[in-house]
């Protein structure tokens, strides 16, 4: 080869990279990748969206059996497959942040390398490694990498759907017969006839591939009439496995995606389309969750190297491997700008792959100028775009890890409070007892939303985490007789709301220190003071069991019932005397003695004699089914009292019973039923105040 032909050859691109070269880049972009996508998984962002929650309750539903191909929402309705694919891989990995969110690293970074292989095998090397380079530090990509939702699927599914049109169908200008690769062909229709089950935008491949066939056919290329068979298996293929969905969309329509796109088609279409081709290396998504505020897609001079490969692609447009950038691009664009709030870059990444693509061929054409065949500029071509790369590096790691992970913007959005309590009780384990404060709590009637003790659970990574729960309000439970444990508040709220008896008691605390909302964890050790309390009950607050049992003196705490349930006694320091319709606090200690039953209820009345209640308040404020052995809960019961009420003295009785069968626990003498109920103390109700009205 002579001097002369071997510069032809570098200026053409054959040999400023080889394969074995460009193999070696794409790996280290992959390990960059790897780096950007999964770096503190756990904890950036700090927990989960709203819509990401629906997605991993629907996650739940599939695990239940209950497999749909639209599950029914509010915005309009969502697609199955992406919930039934998470639930088959946090079956293996377990779920938490880490688990739900892991899938979508591993499609992410299985897009890079399949960007890659299309840019080197519908051009060269050089494209190739630039389109995957792109991707790589690409923050948009990096946050739909940590995100649970099927957006997370659209770079794979367009990506891969391009590679199996370029690897099943023409797009070289060859005469010769080569064999055909069925298997291409059957990954084409596969994906073609998946991707309806997985995204709207799946409508718009579809359509681009079938307007590639179609120009295929019209252009009348040889080596395409000697797959037409193929081609039509592909589509066979797609029709089949599409079928359901065809037939769901005509039986359900509200929930179809086409449904779904064609309300997005408004009166300010051309406002969408222009914030959206303007966001690309102008203003960006205002959407936090989708970009830090004010970020470009791409940066200026990644943006002008786009416009040079589309130009470069409209200029050789009667080359198939450049008519099939332009139709998957061209097709791709309503997908991507015609969206509700555009611009949103979560559903500009049906068109991240053509857009890399064309970023590679752009740079590859401006060296393939005469002036880059000088060494020096060649070289200084390289070093620029090394540069932008690293630069691009530096500005997403800041951005996602500094700006974006601190935004104010973004804590609410994803529960990030929650999230930090996650985190820390992740760290700490669960060797220490921990009682989440959740005022809702109800066993029989699961809230339709997740309240914030379910959403603390979901971010945790940890496959078992064994806690208690109580409203805190009412209740204070105390793990293990008092031992060491720790109290989550969720909010300030929650804190506010505890009764001041409660109170006290918590004052004994100290707040954990770390990265958690102030005061939202509280460590508290009492084992002493429990100990001292119920001791001095002995001697301070007398019960006596129900008067048909015979007339017995009173008698010292601690009482036991059925259900391994055991009164310690209650607090006589109390107000006694109150006006009709005022609230009497019932303030009770109890302990568990060993398993305990799932649905019991403690009921608390106000006699008026043994038999006639006039205040009734049947309650449990902490979860039984988490209660062990050596738990202890002072319960405060609010008891209202009748507006008729007459003035005199009453008695507070309790007791307990079963929920599902209203049987009630016997009170134990001796280990042998004494009743059912246990009295307290008397209460008086003073008669109203007399109205002073002054005459005229």
């Amino acid at each position: 080869m002579t001097a002369k032909s071997s510069l032809i050859n570098l200026v053409k691109g054959h040999a400023l990279m080889t394969s074995r070269m460009s193999f070696f880049l794409v790996i280290i972009l992959l390990l960059l990748a790897a780096l950007l996508r999964t770096y503190d998984l756990a904890n950036l962002p700090l927990g989960f969206s709203d819509q990401e929650i629906v997605n991993i309750r629907l996650v739940d539903n599939v695990r239940q059996g209950d497999i749909f191909v639209f599950y029914p929402g509010e915005d309009g309705g969502r697609e199955g497959a992406f919930h039934v694919f998470i639930a088959f891989v946090t079956s293996f990995v377990g779920e938490g942040t880490i688990g739900f969110r892991i899938a979508s690293v591993w499609l992410s970074l299985l897009s890079v390398a399949i960007i890659y292989t299309l840019g080197n095998h519908l051009f060269n090397p050089i494209v190739g490694v630039l389109a995957a380079g792109l991707v790589t530090v690409n923050m948009s990509s990096i946050l739909l990498a940590r995100t649970v939702s099927s957006d997370a699927t659209v770079l794979f599914l367009v990506s891969a759907t391009l590679l199996a049109l370029a690897r099943s169908l023409p797009v070289y200008r060859r005469t010769r017969v080569v064999t055909s690769n069925v298997v291409s062909f059957a990954a084409l229709g596969t994906l073609l006839g998946v991707g309806f089950y997985v995204h709207p935008s799946s409508l718009f491949i579809v359509l681009g591939a079938m307007a590639y066939i179609a120009h295929l056919l019209y252009i009348r290329n040889l080596m395409f009439r000697q797959r037409r068979s193929y081609t039509g298996f592909a589509i066979l293929l797609m029709l089949i496995i599409s079928m359901p969905y065809l037939i769901s969309s005509i039986n359900l329509p509200q929930y179809s995606a086409g449904q779904r796109i064609l309300s997005q088609y408004n009166d300010a279409l051309l406002r969408s389309i222009s914030d959206g081709l303007l966001a690309i290396i102008a203003n960006g998504d205002a959407n936090p969750l989708q970009n830090l505020p004010g970020r470009p897609l791409v940066d200026a001079f990644s943006g002008l190297l786009m416009i040079v490969g589309v130009v470069v692609c409209l200029l050789r447009r009667h080359r198939p491997r450049f008519m099939l950038l332009l139709i998957m691009f061209v097709l791709s664009l309503p997908a991507a700008l015609i969206v509700e709030d555009s611009p949103n870059f979560a559903r500009m990444t049906v068109i991240l792959p053509q857009l890399a693509i064309f970023f590679g061929m752009g740079f590859y054409s401006l060296i393939r100028a005469p002036i880059f065949a000088d060494v020096i500029f060649r070289r200084m071509a390289v070093a620029g775009v090394l540069a932008l790369l690293i630069i691009n590096v530096l500005w997403t790691w800041t951005d996602l890890v500094a700006e974006w992970r601190g935004h104010e913007a973004v804590m609410p959005l994803v529960s990030g409070e929650l999230g930090q309590i996650a985190h820390y009780l992740d760290k700490v384990g669960d060797e220490t007892p921990v009682v989440f404060c959740n005022s809702s709590w109800d066993f029989n009637q699961p809230e339709p939303s997740l309240g914030d003790s379910d959403k603390t659970l979901l971010l945790m990574n940890r496959s078992e985490f064994v806690f208690h729960e109580a409203d805190c309000s009412r209740s204070l439970l105390l793990a293990n007789g008092g031992e060491k444990q720790r109290i989550v508040f969720f909010d300030d709220a929650a804190q506010d709301d505890v009764h001041p008896y409660l109170q006290e008691w918590l004052s004994h605390g100290e707040p954990v220190k770390g990265n958690v909302p102030r005061n939202a964890i509280i460590e508290l050790e009492t084992a002493q003071l429990l100990a001292d309390r119920a001791g001095a009950f002995t001697t301070t607050a007398p019960l006596s069991y129900a008067p048909e049992m015979g007339a017995l003196a009173p008698i010292a705490p601690p009482i036991r019932f059925g259900g391994n349930l055991t009164l310690l006694g209650y607090e006589p320091d109390v107000k006694r005397e109150f006006l009709p319709g005022d609230s009497v606090d019932v303030i009770t200690y109890w302990r568990v003695e060993g398993e305990f039953l799932p649905d019991i209820i403690l009921k608390h009345h106000i006699l008026a004699d043994p038999v006639t209640p006039i205040g009734i308040r049947d309650v449990m404020s902490v979860n039984p089914l988490m209660l062990h052995e050596r738990d202890v809960f002072i319960q405060v019961t609010p008891v209202q009292l009748r507006e008729t009420i007459l003035p005199g003295k009453y008695i507070v009785s309790v007791g307990a019973y079963r929920e599902s069968d209203q049987i009630r626990l016997p009170a134990l003498k001796d280990d042998q039923p004494h009743g059912d109920r246990i009295f307290l103390y008397d209460i008086e109700v003073l008669p109203l105040p007399e109205s002073n009205e002054s005459g005229g």
